[in-house]
């Protein structure tokens, strides 16, 4: 513990000063120390007995009336050691003591105890509450309220970063003048609250039917944030649907709680995290090469058509780049100012993506890439500045991701599930194509690569979770990422070597190799959509070193400079009109995302709500669709339905259906199975036939006939 308070002063440079004034202090170092190491221990003996004592919490939840279990043996082994090194800590560093003819609790000694202590209490009560919620995790059944668990993970988390926060810190907050502040940075806050604004409006704009279709991967992650609004799903420290953690589920249920069972509702958290990813990337790419590069990368981010698109759907992919971003903001700082707290926060952030997308854990292997790249450009500097900023980030990590750690361990299936799905190793994938095609691995692994590498330049989305009908960018935009990409890259080694891209190149490469070389048909673009940030940022880089280089800046001269400004300025709105038109113009009113069967479904939503609380609904649609497809149930939530599943090919077939005559009925006739309609109208003639088309191509892709109540009579 005691190395642990050296990390944090010698960073923070401020040390805390004694509270006693030099008359109060004891001139002479053999005086008995009077009551204030009794009080120190009576104090550490009543914090051991609280963490203690949680462990027995099981016995006073309301849900839980069993006694508890004995205390596990490892827990009550590192809660032991805690608190002796705590104690010998204390005993350690106590201060010189005082008159013993001033009463100790006149002066308040306890509150001098956790001033000197309070770094090492915080993140001992860290590790207790960690503890805490590893022990219990496993013995809380899935149906019991795990919000003391939770809410003991955020104060692990608080505690942890509090050790790391110096008093100097809360002092300059707190007493700052923000008149000059303000004066002095102005320009900046104002340039990041209007990028926030400009991506707000561009993701928020038309938010409930631009995508019009709601596809049934949104409507799936919408009925498990539904499943945590109902109280069916009440732990966040697990998977759910798809192998996705549950906590994404937790955090898409706010908007629909406050909002409703609604497109908009399941959209607009997303909408908040994609819009705060750009904000992330300019100051990640701002403190990394300067605020003109910055700026242009946050636009092209916040104009692309790419990141524009999953920013506006219910899904969690957009949170992959968000989280990165943040991470290398933070890790970046952390080296520049070596601040402790800085450090923190990138293990906070890199256990927090864990419990999102598969795709968040992305951010952590960048993290550790950036690491060794830096270390063995100065491996015998780089571990003595910064060895203990690495210690206090992968504390963090542990102590925030700790009950998602300890899901991987004891459920490795569940924990990797989706990777397990679409891995081309772990899925056989690479085993099959082998057979097929009757080839060895390489021809095939060489393949996988060029999709996954050309994916933005050569090959088109594979998927309909966008399935633009072509490459991710244009030729011109195409050719410009290359530019700057094997600009970056050259810039990594040799004397002139420039480490500040060492960021987004690893995040390109370790991004297109994870989620596409490694995994089935790519480019598949739910897995890319993190790349939307590095490719951004060689696009800018690619302009602003051509214009640079051609106008020959490095002369100095002033108009050029501003000349090179302007270029760099147009090029960059070029781009973002262009790909705004690419997505609000020519995409989105093709109807492309989400397939035929979620289109249809999503254009008779509304129909079948106003008729759900007084008709049955018989969906005439398997095996090409059934009712449970998830935006049926996500946006006709009352709905009473059953799938018809045997063909109705008579008069005979359709009266031996048992349909309910209380209500009216909806038959809901699939494009594929419309050839059923005629003897379901011979036999109930009363009936309103009503044709859905769809506005893109004319097609057929719906047909409902609604009889009234008392129709069988």
């Amino acid at each position: 513990m005691r190395g642990l308070e050296g990390i944090v002063d010698r960073q923070n440079v401020i040390r805390f000063a004694p509270i006693m004034a030099d008359s109060e202090q004891d001139p002479s170092p053999n005086r008995p120390p009077g009551k204030e190491p009794l009080l120190r221990l009576a104090l550490l003996v009543v914090l051991a007995g609280v963490g203690l004592a949680a462990f027995w919490l099981r016995q006073a939840l309301a849900d839980d009336p069993f006694a508890p279990p004995p205390l596990p043996p490892l827990v009550g082994v590192v809660t032991a050691v805690a608190g002796l090194a705590v104690g010998a800590y204390v005993l350690r560093h106590r201060p010189a003591a005082a008159d013993e003819r001033v009463s100790p609790w006149r002066e308040l000694r306890w509150v001098r105890f956790l001033a000197r202590n309070g770094r090492s209490l915080a993140l001992f009560l860290a590790l207790l509450l960690t503890l805490f919620i590893l022990w219990r995790l496993p013995l809380t059944p899935a149906d019991a309220s795990h919000a003391l668990l939770f809410w003991c993970w955020v104060g692990a988390l608080l505690l942890y970063l509090a050790a790391f926060t110096s008093r100097a810190s809360w002092t300059a907050l707190l007493h700052r003048d923000w008149r000059l502040w303000w004066h002095e940075n102005w320009r900046l806050a104002a340039t990041a609250v209007g990028l926030a604004a400009a991506a707000f409006v561009l993701r928020i704009w038309r938010l409930d039917i631009l995508p019009f279709t709601l596809s049934g991967d949104e409507a799936s992650q919408g009925l498990e944030a539904v499943r945590v609004l109902d109280g069916a799903l009440r732990n966040p420290f697990t998977t759910g649907w798809l192998g996705v953690p549950t906590m994404s589920f937790f955090f898409n249920s706010w908007s629909i709680g406050l909002l409703g069972q609604t497109i908009f509702a399941l959209r607009v958290p997303w909408v908040l995290v994609g819009s705060a990813t750009v904000v992330v990337v300019f100051f990640l790419v701002k403190r990394l090469v300067g605020v003109r590069l910055a700026l242009a990368t946050a636009v092209i981010l916040l104009t692309y058509h790419y990141h524009i698109h999953y920013s506006r759907l219910g899904s969690n992919q957009i949170a992959d780049p968000f989280f990165l971003a943040l991470a290398l903001l933070f890790l970046y700082r952390a080296l520049d100012r070596k601040n402790m707290l800085d450090w923190a926060l990138v293990g906070v952030v890199c256990a927090v993506a864990l419990y999102f997308y598969a795709g968040a854990r992305l951010t952590v292997v960048v993290i550790f890439v950036v690491v060794v790249y830096l270390f063995l450009r100065q491996p015998k500097r780089f571990l003595p500045e910064q060895g203990r900023g690495l210690l206090v980030t992968a504390g963090a990590f542990l102590i925030v991701g700790a009950p998602m750690i300890q899901y991987a361990l004891r459920f490795p299936q569940e924990f990797n599930a989706r990777v397990n799905q679409v891995g081309i190793f772990q899925s056989g994938w690479l085993e099959r194509e082998m057979d097929l095609l009757g080839s060895g691995p390489l021809p095939i692994l060489w393949n996988q690569f060029l999709r996954a590498a050309l994916a933005f330049t050569y090959y088109e989305d594979r998927t309909v979770w966008y399935g633009l009908r072509e490459p991710l960018l244009s030729p011109l935009w195409a050719v410009l990422f290359w530019v700057g990409m094997g600009y970056a890259l050259v810039r990594l080694v040799g004397r002139a070597a420039n480490p500040r891209y060492a960021p987004l190149a690893a995040w390109w490469w370790c991004g297109m190799l994870l989620g596409g070389f490694l995994t089935e048909s790519p480019p598949s673009s739910q897995r890319l959509i993190t790349l939307s940030v590095p490719v951004s940022f060689f696009l800018a880089l690619a302009l602003w070193q051509i214009i640079r280089l051609t106008l020959g800046v490095f002369a100095g001269n002033s108009y050029s400079r501003r000349l090179a400004n302007g270029l760099l300025a147009a090029a960059v709105l070029l781009f973002a009109l262009t790909s705004i038109n690419t997505y609000f113009v020519d995409y989105t009113p093709q109807r492309i995302y989400g397939g035929p069967n979620a289109e249809m479904a999503t254009q008779i939503a509304p129909r079948l709500r106003d008729l759900s609380a007084d008709h049955t609904f018989y969906f005439v649609g398997p095996p090409h669709m059934y009712w449970g497809f998830a935006t049926l149930p996500y946006l006709v939530p009352q709905a009473k339905a059953r799938d018809m599943i045997e063909p109705i090919l008579s008069v005979e077939d359709a009266a031996a259906l048992d349909l309910a005559t209380d209500t009216g009925a909806v038959f809901i006739f699939h494009n594929l199975r419309t050839g059923e309609f005629g003897p379901i109208a011979t036999l109930y003639p009363q009936g309103v036939r009503q044709d859905v088309y769809s506005p893109v191509d004319g097609r057929l892709v719906a047909v409902l006939y609604v009889l009234p109540p008392g129709f069988g009579e």
